[in-house]
């Protein structure tokens, strides 16, 4: 199966996506629009979209799935990417994991975590992903903020201290993923600031394991500017994992392709990242629409697939200097004519 590459590219040069990517077209307003495909029998139409590196929560590929998913994996040549516990799904976070009020949630929770970081290391992904999911609240002072912190520090810092002593150098990375709301009303973790101050107060032993996954949507729906966000995680040296999509403005979660709604700063974004020489996962987070046919659930990824590679190839010939010259100047307007220029 042909494989798609982004050429020139440091490091790791194929396409990352996640399972869930292909899923029944269910939302919050309305049921499934597709039959529920079987996860393990999503990963041949991952490698036939031209994937080679998936991801996956823990409730969708356990840990007692670890072994045929590897043997699938090698099969349709694919690797894991990204592995991450979800902290959302299951009725006993409704209010949350690590900073659940109820003790004994905040235990389940970090078993699942110590569960996810065997599964991780088993399935050859060198990236854990957190995403917030419910940490967070709906009312105020249903929790203390001070101590919905200080939980979130001891249970990272446990997962860190696991991962070492177990693993050693072949200790997974872990990656926290911001998102400011959606589920809950307000989220911790809300922005790559707020994770980024988190992992600063990580024991120092700990640190180094921790970095940020940030999404082109999430940022979006805050308002913020995903490039900056981006640079914010590269300056950092924090830049352990990525998710791209698309988001019209400050709506609900859209993972929409990837270069569909602002396309020039996507254009941007490669540029971004070629400078950086970042030698990661180019990963999506989308999400195959409910109005999509069982046949077409994949052109969600062959779209956002293509975007790339042509935004790629364009970033490729962008003139820095040219953008140092603009700088240099101040002549803004006319370097985004420029940027257009390259772009169209």
């Amino acid at each position: 199966m042909q494989k798609i590459i982004i050429p020139k590219k440091t490091g790791k040069q194929g396409i990352g996506a996640g399972v869930w990517n292909l899923g029944s077209g269910r939302d919050p307003f309305g049921g499934p629009t597709r039959p529920e495909i079987p996860v393990l029998d999503r990963l041949p139409l991952l490698a036939e979209a031209g994937i080679t590196y998936i991801e996956a929560h823990d409730v969708e590929i356990p840990r007692h799935q670890v072994d045929e998913a590897k043997r699938l994996m090698k099969k349709y040549g694919l690797k894991m990417g990204m592995y991450t516990p979800s902290f959302f799904a299951d009725a006993i976070f409704k209010d949350g994991a690590m900073t659940s009020n109820d003790p004994t949630v905040r235990r389940q929770a970090l078993k699942n975590a110590l569960e996810a970081v065997d599964a991780t290391v088993a399935l050859g992904a060198e990236v854990m992903v957190f995403w917030n999911g419910r940490e967070g609240f709906d009312f105020v002072l249903g929790k203390n903020g001070q101590d919905s912190f200080r939980r979130m520090l001891d249970g990272f810092n446990a997962v860190g201290e696991y991962a070492r002593k177990q693993y050693g150098k072949s200790s997974p990375r872990f990656a926290l993923e911001p998102k400011p709301n959606e589920p809950r009303a307000n989220m911790y973790l809300s922005n790559v600031g707020e994770a980024l101050y988190l992992i600063s107060r990580l024991e120092p032993s700990i640190q180094p394991l921790f970095g940020i996954n940030p999404e082109t949507a999430h940022s979006r729906m805050a308002g913020l500017d995903y490039i900056w966000e981006v640079e914010l995680c590269l300056e950092a040296g924090k830049l352990f994992h990525i998710h791209l999509n698309s988001q019209d403005t400050t709506r609900y979660d859209q993972d929409l392709p990837f270069g569909y709604t602002e396309p020039l700063k996507d254009l941007a974004l490669c540029v971004v990242l070629q400078d950086a020489k970042w030698d990661g996962i180019l990963a999506f987070d989308v999400k195959a629409p409910r109005t999509d046919r069982p046949e077409d659930i994949t052109d969600i990824l062959n779209v956002s697939a293509a975007n790339l590679q042509r935004l790629w190839n364009k970033a490729l010939k962008v003139d820095r200097k040219k953008i140092g010259q603009f700088r240099s100047r101040q002549q803004y307007t006319a370097l985004a004519g420029y940027l257009a220029t390259c772009l169209y």
